[in-house]
C-alpha cells in the first residue's frame, strides 16, 4: 500500500497526543504482549492491547497488531506475498462497506526496513463483548433470557455475510463476538484474515453452517436450531435454502448420534 490509513482526523489527533502518530513510534512501543507472537511464514506477528487517552482524560482501548515478514501469497504477489494484516485490513473494510458487523479499523500502515516487510494494524477493542463460545460455556448463561435471541441474531448476521457472497473460512463460535445488555444485542465477526468473496452463495452456505455444527461445542442443539432459524428468516427462503436446511438438519442429527 502506498498510503497509510487513518480512520479520521480525530484518530490522527488521538494518536499524536499519545505519541503514537508515526509508524516508528508504534513499532517501538514497549508493552506486554496480549497474545504471544506467532512465528511462522519466515516472520512473526504479535498483538498488544493498549489504552489511549483522549483530551478529556478518558481511555480508549485498542489492539495494536505488528508483524514482520509475515506474508501470504496472492495471485498478484505469488512470490513475495503481502502482509497478512493487509488482507485483514482490506477484509474489515469490505464488510464495513456492506454494513456487516465487524471490527473498526483506526490505523493501518506498512514499511520496508532492510528488506523486512513490516505492518501495523490498530483496531478498536470490542469492550463489553465476549465470544459466542465463552457465552455458551458459562454455566450461568444456560437459562439466559436472551440466549435464543442471541443465537437467532447470530444466524441473521451470518446470512447477511453469505448473501453478500463472503465466506469467512474460519467460522467457529469463538469468531463471533456478542454484546448483550437490557437494551440491545450486537454481534460482530472477527478474525477475517481468510475471508473470501465467492460468486455463488450455494458454495458458501453448507460448508460454513456445517462447520459451525461440527465445531459447535459448547453450543447446544437448541442453540444451533435457533441459529439456523435466524439464518433462514433473513431474505427469501427459496428451494435452494429450504433443501439446504433439511440437509443441515440431517447433518446435525448424524453428529448427535456419533
Amino acid at each position: 500500500m502506498k498510503e497509510d490509513y487513518l480512520n479520521s482526523s480525530e484518530i490522527k489527533q488521538l494518536l499524536e497526543s499519545n505519541n503514537l502518530a508515526a509508524f516508528a513510534q508504534l513499532w517501538a512501543l514497549k508493552t506486554p504482549w496480549f497474545e504471544e507472537p506467532n512465528y511462522r511464514r519466515n516472520g512473526w506477528s504479535g498483538v498488544v492491547k493498549y489504552a489511549l487517552e483522549d483530551n478529556k482524560g478518558e481511555t480508549i482501548q485498542v489492539f495494536i497488531k505488528r508483524q514482520e515478514n509475515h506474508n501470504c501469497k496472492t495471485l498478484l504477489h505469488p512470490v513475495t506475498g503481502v502482509p497478512t494484516f493487509r488482507r485483514e485490513f482490506i477484509n474489515i473494510k469490505r464488510l464495513n462497506d456492506k454494513h456487516i458487523p465487524t471490527l473498526t479499523t483506526l490505523y493501518y500502515a506498512e514499511r520496508s526496513i532492510e528488506n523486512k516487510a513490516q505492518a501495523v494494524l490498530i483496531t478498536l477493542s470490542l469492550e463489553g463483548y465476549q465470544s459466542l463460545e465463552e457465552f455458551c460455556a458459562n454455566d450461568s448463561n444456560k437459562e439466559h433470557p436472551q440466549r435464543q435471541a442471541i443465537m437467532t441474531l447470530a444466524g441473521q448476521v451470518i446470512r447477511k455475510m453469505h448473501d453478500a457472497h463472503f465466506r469467512h473460512n474460519c467460522l467457529y463460535p469463538k469468531h463471533l463476538f456478542v454484546k448483550n445488555d437490557e437494551k440491545t444485542i450486537d454481534i460482530r465477526f472477527i478474525d477475517l484474515e481468510k475471508l473470501k468473496w465467492l460468486p455463488f452463495c450455494s458454495q458458501i452456505r453448507y460448508k460454513e453452517l456445517s462447520q459451525i455444527i461440527r465445531r459447535r461445542t459448547p453450543m447446544t442443539n437448541n442453540d444451533i436450531k435457533a441459529l439456523l432459524s435466524g439464518y433462514y428468516q433473513v431474505g427469501n427462503v427459496n428451494l435452494e435454502t429450504s433443501t439446504l436446511a433439511q440437509k443441515l438438519s440431517h447433518y446435525l442429527d448424524a453428529q448427535n448420534k456419533q
